[in-house]
């Protein structure tokens, strides 16, 4: 979809400002090469798995616990902790990352009233992703009055839950194994029919957007009225979108039926792709499916067969040749490694139209960068020339399979995180191959042609 920069819901930073030049270049000697000119859009490609080459995570050195922290480097500030709660911090979001969300609450709950105000922020945060990835609205609302209406943002979950107190969705799945046709959007987004109460539109799949979202007018053709009487709000690549809370009584994808669907509602001329360069009328958006519902599937986007197949998830036994790659923490992050064992972090959106990384993935990678020009697809807002810094190539790990980056621009982005992340991973990951996301195993898979 556009990006995410919104608390909790998307969490791209599109809302990007471009990485200074003058910044980076100050580490150039004095003959800086003229800009590189792209035409090709960023790609990600996948090679054939190769275990004997694939990096072991480095040793990475720290100077203070919130350094390590940052990093998502657990381990390493578990050790520089200074104090028992720091420690608990630790222990409760390596609870939440691995999929022990029960574990991870009760250890976070004495932190919530820590009398050190940047590990209580933390835990707060924390606390908030936690309840938004069981789906417990009820004690969201609770929370979120708890921290009080000044703290609020229109476009935070917090400020959503009490419309969605009390509302239950049930997911069922007909099938242990099913399938609809892949369509692809004029920007790449993996595109699939669903069923919203009897009427068939096509919605995107969007893993950078925390909650379903769908137009007005589909909402009007398929009987689905707003709930609660605030204006909420969603928050895009070129600004704000005011919304309205609704919940979909029959909401089909496949072989799954989910009865009682959050959602939200935006106006159809809102919910559309502009690229004005290319001179193509603008791309209406049925709607949105994302991650509250896509977290529950175990989804792959199979472009070879021109599927997507959604299987019933059920837990995987541990593999220690393929661990856990895929956490969530307000957004969904995949865990890659650089040719030298650098853990990159990337923000899974498979609703951004391409890969982008930020100086952070550069630093890490040791990738050699230059300075470059392009037209760029703004999304909801439009497209421009931009000049910024481009990473040529860069080989990264997800596991022991190889993805060559190509053509990477750098931004400084905002996460709604705790942590320092290095980019967003976007709809060009595996095309032409195959992409599995299985939240419930913490698993991204993909491959090539």
């Amino acid at each position: 979809m556009a990006d995410h920069r919104a608390r909790y819901l998307k969490i791209t930073p599109r809302a990007r400002s471009a990485v200074s030049a003058a910044v980076l270049l100050l580490a150039v000697a004095c003959i800086v090469p003229k800009p590189l000119i792209v035409t090709a859009r960023p790609a990600v490609e996948a090679s054939r798995p190769d275990a004997a080459s694939a990096p072991h995570r480095a040793v990475r050195w720290y100077d203070t616990f919130w350094q390590a922290l940052s990093d998502i480097n657990l381990q390493a500030a578990w050790v520089l902790a200074d104090t028992r709660e720091q420690r608990r911090l630790v222990d409760s979001i390596e609870f939440f990352l691995g999929g022990k969300n029960a574990e991870a609450d009760s250890a976070l709950m004495p932190l919530l009233t820590s009398n050190d105000s940047t590990v209580r922020n933390a835990a707060r945060i924390t606390y908030g992703a936690i309840l938004t990835a069981e789906g417990d609205w009820t004690r969201l609302a609770i929370y979120a009055d708890s921290a009080g209406r000044a703290t609020r943002d229109a476009a935070g979950v917090e400020t959503w839950a009490p419309a969605f107190r009390g509302v239950t969705t049930t997911v069922t799945f007909s099938d242990s194994v099913s399938s609809v046709p892949l369509g692809r959007s004029a920007t790449g987004v993996a595109v699939i029919p669903v069923v919203v109460n009897g009427v068939t539109r096509h919605f995107w799949l969007d893993t950078g957007s925390s909650i379903t979202i769908l137009t007005s007018d589909v909402a009007e053709a398929s009987q689905v009225q707003g709930i609660g009487g605030d204006t909420l709000e969603l928050v895009t690549s070129v600004g704000r979108l005011p919304t309205r809370a609704a919940v979909v009584k029959s909401l089909k994808v496949a072989g799954v039926s989910v009865t009682n669907a959050r959602a939200m509602i935006v106006s159809g001329s809102a919910l559309q792709m502009r690229e004005l360069a290319s001179g193509r009328p603008p791309e209406t958006i049925d709607g949105v499916i994302g991650f509250d519902l896509i977290r529950s599937l175990d989804l792959t986007i199979d472009d070879v067969r021109g599927q997507v197949i959604i299987r019933k998830p059920s837990l995987r036994p541990d593999d220690p040749k393929h661990p856990r790659n895929l956490a969530w923490y307000g957004v969904p992050i995949v865990t890659l490694l650089s040719e030298t064992g650098a853990p990159i972090h990337l923000v899974l959106d498979t609703g951004a139209e391409e890969t982008f990384g930020t100086p952070g993935m550069a630093r890490k990678s040791r990738a050699p960068w230059r300075t470059a020009e392009r037209q760029t697809v703004q999304g909801f807002g439009g497209s421009k020339s931009e000049s910024g810094i481009v990473i040529p190539s860069v080989r990264l790990y997800l596991g022991d399979v190889p993805l060559t980056f190509k053509r990477i621009f750098l931004y400084e982005a905002q996460y709604p995180t705790i942590f320092s992340l290095d980019g967003t991973l976007g709809a060009d990951v595996g095309h032409g191959g195959v992409v599995r996301i299985d939240m419930t195993n913490g698993r991204l898979d993909v491959s090539g042609k």
